[in-house]
């Protein structure tokens, strides 16, 4: 396979090439329609509304190079592996790579040889990255997850300043911001704050019609939880938000007889990938998960997400509650309260901002561990085991969560926690010199061909490598594997980095006396401020008196136009107990030739199935249904 060069092709001719769809959703071609003819476009569209195709067709259709600001790591290096596979050459520059390689895909960039350059915001203001950048044929920035910008925003990261000095730098290329959760405050400082001239604001509506949102109150929590997964027919997603309760939870549900796993930040990237792969294939039907798992998770048939915790706010809700139903079909969003479950709310956000002094404690004891002096340590990039470093210095690993990312977000560190990575390999000599050694061994020859034929790209950049496939392929065992890779390194035909199980952190900054440590004291003030009022948001969604959820959703998104749903918990709660079951009976039947009373009333928790009884019995009688030997069919008109 050889990688993309521009000739003269439209967006629908590159959609169908690369992605094999036929044709463009209205608000993906709209968007893409303006990016091509030049304009600054601000792009709120859902999540699973296919923003990356927004920038990643253009960036095919034009000469030059799109850049991609993204603030993910991760979802930096699943695009690129993605684009890669499509046979697109792609590339990401992000903190703990060496200098060396950075240069190269600068290099790389600067003359053609890269289609889409991906860059954390960090990555901006560094002085190899500002001298080079003005060299290269840039024709579109696209800044993923443009919130980040906004202090009005759920996740605002000051490095994202740093994209509006890029504009400055480039005054002639166009800017894309994307996002799939902005207010009007966040719409207008991302606009202001990148600098957008007269942009085009393309918003898609925040109705999701075919979610069912519902809040239920529980004391048995736990036992509602799993009485929901065993009647739910298809994937589901439970949200947690501690890693201990999330494997404590799969392991409890996959005691009851269901195939659930565990999925957090915590684990290493093999096992998180090996997770989600059998999730995603139906080999794992419930996957019990933090917020660290959904991003670019692309699977349409999640028919249930249930939250036992209450996410920090609305914008977190509606993302992760959106990862459900995204094939159009029916799919229920539930949070199942608990007494405590708003008090405990209330106690991890207080908790997440702690005062000036801890965080003092947090970086002079980092700076301890990492073992660097006052002065030094500036672009750095070390290995850190978060729970060795919390238990030398007495410290909670939550809490150590909380000060690290308040330190990167004030911009001293960069925190890298899929550096948990995959081996990556590149060959280093010339074609020549590799053959000469493949003659010489047939173990070489059969590895080389191996990887050659299994991994694009291995001569022009590091390529992410998995020795276990590589092993299945050759019918050797993977220690042989990784000695072979390592011998070739050695006589330096390839280079060759195993994967490591450790987080990384980079020091964006020299270290400080920790008297002259400080934060940027308004700011972090005002963002508290956001937190309890997102906080507020989500505890003043789950009460009764919200006339219907999904209108909340929407108004919180300035819609407020939003009409009842019809379909959530309140709107249910709302109508007369005959409309109720007639729809549910109608949506039943539209499927089928009529059902069992038993089977229509096991859909239902026993405590209710006195009353949905009687209510048939009535509709009944009015010849609004028919029921015939205990089954229901729709009335003869």
């Amino acid at each position: 396979m050889t990688y993309f060069r521009p000739v003269l092709n439209t967006p629908a001719d590159i959609l169908k090439q690369y992605w094999g769809y036929a044709a463009f959703r209205p608000l993906q071609k709209e968007i893409i329609d303006h990016v091509m003819a030049g304009a600054d476009v601000v792009a709120l569209l859902p999540t699973g509304g296919g923003k990356s195709l927004c920038y990643q067709v253009p960036a095919l259709v034009n000469d030059g190079l799109t850049i991609v600001i993204s603030p993910l790591i991760a979802l930096m290096k699943d695009q690129v592996n993605r684009l890669k596979s499509l046979g697109i050459n792609a590339e990401a520059i992000y903190s703990g790579m060496r200098p060396a390689e950075i240069d190269r895909l600068l290099d790389n960039a600067r003359f053609g040889k890269t289609k889409l350059l991906y860059v954390s915001p960090e990555r901006l203001k560094t002085d190899m990255f500002r001298a080079r950048v003005q060299t290269m044929p840039v024709r579109l920035i696209a800044v993923d997850e443009a919130h980040c910008i906004s202090q009005w925003g759920h996740d605002f990261r000051p490095s994202y300043l740093e994209v509006g000095d890029l504009r400055a730098a480039l005054p002639g290329v166009p800017v894309l911001a994307l996002t799939a959760s902005a207010t009007k405050a966040v719409q207008d400082e991302i606009v202001e704050k990148l600098h957008l001239r007269k942009p085009v604001i393309v918003r898609d509506s925040y109705a999701r019609h075919n979610l069912r949102y519902h809040v239920i109150p529980r004391e048995d929590q736990l036992s509602y939880i799993e009485r929901l997964l065993m009647k739910s027919p298809g994937s589901a997603i439970v949200y947690v938000r501690q890693r201990r309760k999330c494997v404590e939870l799969a392991q409890w549900f996959s005691t009851k007889g269901m195939n659930a796993v565990a999925y957090h930040g915590g684990m290493d990237m093999k096992t998180r990938d090996v997770v989600q792969a059998n999730w995603i294939s139906g080999a794992a039907r419930v996957i019990v998960a933090t917020n660290a798992f959904g991003m670019g998770v692309d699977k349409s048939d999640v028919r249930l997400v249930v939250h036992a915790d209450l996410p920090p706010g609305i914008e977190d809700y509606y993302q992760e509650a959106g990862r459900a139903g995204r094939d159009g079909k029916d799919a229920y969003c539930i949070i199942v309260v608990k007494p405590l479950s708003e008090s405990n709310l209330v106690t991890r956000v207080e908790s997440s901002f702690p005062d000036i002094e801890e965080l003092r404690r947090v970086y002079k004891s980092l700076h301890i561990y990492l073992d660097t002096a006052v002065g030094s340590g500036f672009g750095e990039t070390f290995e850190f085991d978060i729970d060795r470093y919390a238990a030398r210095f007495g410290l909670r690993t939550a809490e150590v969560y909380v000060a690290l990312d308040i330190l990167a977000k004030d911009g001293w560190i960069a925190i890298d926690e899929s550096s948990m990575r995959g081996s990556m390999l590149q060959i280093i000599t010339d074609a020549e010199s590799l053959y000469s050694h493949q003659v010489a061994d047939t173990d070489t020859d059969m590895l080389t061909k191996a990887l050659l034929r299994g991994y694009e790209g291995l001569w022009t950049s590091a390529v992410h490598i998995q020795e276990t496939r590589l092993a299945k392929f050759l019918q050797w065992d993977e220690k042989k594997v990784k000695k072979h890779l390592i011998r070739l390194h050695a006589l330096g035909l390839i280079d060759y980095r195993t994967g490591t199980a450790q987080n990384q952190v980079t020091l964006l900054r020299e270290r400080v006396p920790e008297q002259n440590f400080t934060i940027n004291l308004t700011a972090y003030a005002f963002r508290k401020e956001r937190a309890f009022a997102r906080m507020h948001s989500i505890l003043s969604y789950l009460k009764d008196d919200v006339v219907c959820r999904e209108v909340f959703i929407r108004q919180y998104f300035d819609e407020l136009d939003a009409r009842a749903c019809g379909h959530c918990d309140r709107c249910l709660q709302n109508e007369p107990d005959s409309t109720k079951w007639m729809k549910a009976i109608y949506k039943v039947l539209d499927d089928r030739d009529g059902i069992t009373v038993k089977d229509f009333l096991a859909a239902y928790q026993t405590e209710q199935q006195p009353s949905i009884k009687k209510e048939l019995q009535q509709l009944a009688e009015e010849n609004r249904i028919q029921i015939v030997e205990d089954r229901i069919y729709r009335s003869k008109k």
